[in-house]
């Protein structure tokens, strides 16, 4: 974006429901390929959309950007089912709060619409036939990653909009679904940070959006048993620092929160926020933000993609190692500190060899069978509070959460252990974060193997209590 984009400025818990209007105009273009035309504009009111600047008279009015895309679901195709979508994209000589977007080819029919922004082309679930007029679309994305322009303002591929029309009005009315969180940062060298919902609450992910077609239209982002999660982690474009003064804004999935959220900056603490909901286009805005001064979190990395550290249970050795109850302490050295992990089995194994150990050519800790522990460094004063683990596992299938304690059965441990929910690793060589609740200083808290995979780096990170 340009240095001189600014995002409108609105009040905490302002509307942001703007209606984009989208006339569709087929025109012949030769052959049997017809260009289908959606002229777009906004219909005042503020917007998620992607560029806001200053208009000729000085004050913030939304922009179509050169290549914006939306992406068009028609019913013609069928009622429900897998659809491809259908790309629509703007071409502009600069920004205009009016723009056109069009389609050729020769398999885009007219009919009911269902709608996005960003465009996301790739076939996925639509449902026009609906419920109570419910009609419904899969695979909506709010980012649990999301990168912030240098120069202020939001992550475009954030600030999800959805919209419907009959084929009869042939008018797409945009509006968000998601809520924002608007802040600036005070201090230097703060580059990156957090959103936490402090219970669990679902905040970002892949949803559904269920949109309700009556009056007042509303789009809502359903949890369908797809990847996600209790946080937004955010960090400034190219590693560089958030500036000062600047309005920054992380887009949030709208809902109930049982105990508020916390903000976190270079993983320290920062804020707590009681809110007992994120509405639908709203803004909230959570100030100026700063660093602690007090003691600040401790951010520690400990990397297993070397060659296993002397004493450590191995692919090599494992036979030497058998179970023993409550599992046993290995030490990580570590900028002149030694840490201690403890590896486990649950309670009751009878296993001959180890079954968690290093290994030597895949350069991973290896929990090689499921109902195995991996206990972390206790540090007094310190809470573990966030675990990132890099995953070097060859199936797409690994499975770990985070508990309390060893169970002292087979079964897996109870839900009230639990201290940050089960993720399936899907993706080789990417990491994959935890979030923890409730946990206390000078406490050891557990990885936990529901299915079998590998881990090359921990970072673990302990704020002070």
């Amino acid at each position: 974006m340009k240095q001189n984009r600014l995002f409108l400025i609105v009040a905490a818990a302002l509307s942001l429901a703007a209606c984009t209007k989208l006339e569709v105009s087929p025109q012949e273009s030769g052959g049997e390929a017809r260009t289908f035309t959606f002229i777009a504009d906004f219909d005042g009111g503020s917007s998620t959309k992607a560029v806001i600047e200053k208009n000729a008279g000085g004050k913030p009015q939304v922009f179509w950007e050169n290549g914006d895309q939306i992406t068009v679901y028609t019913q013609a195709s069928g009622d429900s089912g897998t659809q491809k979508g259908f790309e629509f994209i703007t071409s502009l000589g600069q920004n205009a709060a009016s723009a056109s977007f069009s389609y050729t080819g020769d398999d885009f029919a007219e009919g009911n619409y269902l709608a996005i922004f960003p465009a996301a082309t790739a076939g996925r679930a639509v449902n026009f036939t609906g419920t109570d007029e419910v009609y419904k679309m899969a695979a909506v994305d709010v980012p649990s990653s999301q990168t912030l322009p240098a120069s202020g303002g939001f992550d475009k591929n954030a600030c999800v909009m959805t919209a419907y029309a009959t084929s009869g009005s042939k008018a797409l009315h945009f509006k968000n679904a998601v809520a924002l969180l608007k802040f600036q940062v005070s201090g230097s060298g703060i580059t990156s940070g957090s959103i936490v919902a402090a219970n669990g609450d679902l905040i970002s992910g892949r949803f559904r959006a269920d949109l309700n077609i009556s009056a007042p239209y509303e789009p809502v982002l359903t949890a369908y048993n797809q990847p996600e999660f209790c946080y937004v982690d955010f960090a400034a474009e190219g590693g560089e620092a958030l500036s000062e003064g600047l309005d920054y804004y992380v887009a949030v999935r709208p809902t109930a929160l049982a105990e508020g959220f916390k903000v976190y900056l270079n993983d320290n603490l920062v804020k707590t926020v009681s809110a007992a909901e994120l509405a639908r286009g709203t803004v909230y805005n959570l100030g100026s933000l700063s660093l602690p001064a007090g003691p600040k979190s401790k951010v520690l990395t400990f990397d297993f993609t070397g060659d296993p550290l002397e004493g450590w249970p191995t692919d090599q050795n494992k036979n030497d190692f058998p179970h023993v109850e409550g599992g046993v302490e290995y030490t990580y050295p570590l900028d002149g500190t030694d840490y201690t992990f403890v590896l486990a089995d649950c309670g009751t194994a009878t296993n001959t060899a180890a079954q968690l150990f290093w290994h030597t050519s895949t350069h991973a800790l290896v929990f090689n069978a499921q109902k195995r522990y991996l206990g972390f460094p206790a540090i007094a004063g310190y809470k573990l509070t966030k675990v990132v683990c890099l995953n070097k596992s060859g199936t797409t299938t690994a499975k770990f959460e985070m508990v309390k304690s060893i169970s002292p059965t087979t079964d897996d441990p109870a839900e009230s252990e639990i201290v940050s929910p089960a993720q399936v690793w899907s993706t080789k060589g990417i990491s994959y974060t935890y979030y923890l609740s409730g946990t206390k200083a000078n406490t050891r808290y557990y990885q936990y193997c529901l299915v079998k995979g590998s881990v090359g780096k921990f970072t673990l990170i302990y704020e002070p209590e």
